[in-house]
C-alpha cells in the first residue's frame, strides 16, 4: 500500500500521457517532423514513467525471481533517460526551422554522450556501471552513476544554450516554453540524484509536457499553415483582448503585395504561392523585435503589429523590408519582382476599438497603391 502510495502519481501521469498520445496521433498532422518528434517525446516519457513504476516495485527482496527483469527495467531506463532531452533538442531545432529558408542542421557530435551512456547502463547488468542490483534484489547506485546525469546535464544546457542563440527566431512565448521545458526537469533531476526516494524526474517532465501540447494545439490554431505567420483568428483574438495600456504604445501596418495577381496569372498558383511564402520570410527578417505580431490576414494581405511608441522606428523596419525586398529582386532567383504598398498608423484614443485602426491603415495602404498606379 505504501509503495503504491509513492507511485500513485506516476501511474495517473502514464494513464494521462497516452489518452494525449491517443488524441495527438489522431489529430495532429503526422506529416511535419515537429509533430512526429513530440509525439515521440510524449511517447517516451510514458514509456519512462512506466519503468519508474516497475523497478521501484521490483525492488524488493522478495522478488529474487524476477531479478533479471529488474535489471533489464533499469537498463532499459538508464538508456532512454538522456535520449528523451536529446529528442528535446531535436524538436527544438526543428521547431525553430519550421518556416526558415536557411535549415539549421543538427550537432552529430552529441551522439557520443548516447553511446557512452548506453554502454555504461548495458554493462550494469553484471553490477560494474550505473547501478548495481545486489544479491538481495536491492537497486543501489554503481561506480559509473556520475555517467548518467551528466549525460542528462549537457543535453539540458546545450539545448538552453541553443534556444537562447536562436532566441530570436522565437516568440517571447516560444522561448518561454521552450527553456521552461528543460529547466523543470534539469530541476528535479538534481533533486531526485540527492534524494532518490522522491521520484520527480518523469513526474515534472510529464507535467511540462502537458503544457507544451496545449501550447503547440493553441500555436497550430492561431498559425497560419502556408507561411508560419499569424493568422486571422490570430488578430480577431488579439483585438477582442486589447486593453486601454496599449494606447499611444501600438503601431499598425497594413501590408498589401502589388501586381500579385500578374503572378498568378503569368506563372501559376504554386508560383504565387511561393511568391507569399518568400515575402513572409523577408517581413520576419525585417522585424526582428520580439514583441510584435506578424500576420497573413488573407491570399497577399498582412498585418504588423508593433509595440512601439515613436513612428520613426517603426518606419526604420519598414525601410529594413523595402531594402530587403529590393536586394531579394536584385538576386533575380524569379522572373518576377516582388512589390508592396502599405498604411501605417498608431493606436491612439480617437480609435474606439483596433478594428477602427486597421480600417484606418487600409484605407492608407490603398492611397498609396492608387497613387502608384497612376504614376
Amino acid at each position: 500500500m505504501v509503495s503504491l502510495l509513492k507511485i500513485q502519481i506516476n501511474i495517473v501521469l502514464s494513464i494521462l500521457l497516452i489518452i494525449l498520445l491517443g488524441h495527438a496521433y489522431v489529430n495532429m498532422n503526422r506529416k511535419k517532423v515537429t509533430n512526429r518528434l513530440f509525439m515521440w517525446i510524449m511517447g517516451l516519457t510514458c514509456f519512462a514513467l512506466i519503468l519508474e513504476i516497475l523497478s521501484f516495485l521490483l525492488n524488493n527482496p522478495n522478488l529474487k525471481q524476477f531479478m533479471v527483469v529488474h535489471k533489464l527495467v533499469d537498463i532499459t531506463g538508464c538508456i532512454v533517460a538522456p535520449i528523451i532531452i536529446f529528442m528535446g533538442y531535436l524538436f527544438s531545432k526543428e521547431w525553430v526551422n519550421r518556416y526558415q529558408q536557411k535549415k539549421i542542421k543538427a550537432n552529430n557530435i552529441l551522439l557520443l554522450p548516447l553511446f557512452i551512456n548506453g554502454i555504461a547502463a548495458l554493462i550494469s547488468y553484471n553490477g560494474s556501471g550505473i547501478f548495481h542490483i545486489t544479491s538481495e534484489n536491492v537497486y543501489e547506485r554503481g561506480a559509473l552513476f556520475f555517467i548518467l546525469p551528466c549525460v542528462s546535464y549537457i543535453y539540458f544546457t546545450y539545448s538552453l544554450y541553443f534556444i537562447y542563440k536562436h532566441r530570436k527566431k522565437l516568440t517571447y512565448s516560444e522561448h518561454v516554453m521552450f527553456s521552461l521545458f528543460y529547466i523543470v526537469p534539469a530541476i528535479f533531476t538534481s533533486i531526485q540524484i540527492k534524494c532518490s526516494i522522491y521520484l520527480t524526474i518523469w513526474n515534472s517532465a510529464a507535467i511540462i509536457i502537458v503544457f507544451i501540447y496545449i501550447f503547440i494545439l493553441n500555436d497550430q490554431a492561431y498559425r497560419d499553415i502556408m507561411t508560419g505567420l499569424e493568422n486571422r483568428l490570430s488578430y480577431e483574438h488579439y483585438a477582442e483582448n486589447i486593453n486601454c495600456k496599449m494606447i499611444d504604445k501600438l503601431f499598425i501596418i497594413y501590408i498589401d503585395m502589388d501586381d500579385f495577381k500578374t503572378i498568378n496569372d503569368i506563372y501559376g498558383h504554386y508560383e504565387g504561392d511561393e511568391a507569399i511564402k518568400v515575402f513572409a520570410t523577408l517581413l520576419a527578417e525585417s522585424f526582428p523585435l520580439r514583441r510584435k505580431k506578424l500576420i497573413r490576414v488573407g491570399g497577399d494581405e498582412f498585418l504588423i503589429l508593433l509595440k512601439e511608441k515613436h513612428q520613426e522606428i517603426v518606419s526604420d523596419y519598414i525601410q529594413n523590408l523595402t531594402e530587403n525586398v529590393e536586394s531579394y529582386n536584385n538576386s533575380k532567383k524569379k522572373p518576377y519582382r516582388l512589390k508592396f504598398s502599405y498604411g501605417m498608423a498608431g493606436y491612439t484614443k480617437d480609435y474606439e476599438n483596433l478594428n477602427q485602426l486597421l480600417e484606418y491603415t487600409d484605407k492608407l495602404m490603398y492611397i498609396q497603391k492608387q497613387s502608384k498606379k497612376s504614376k
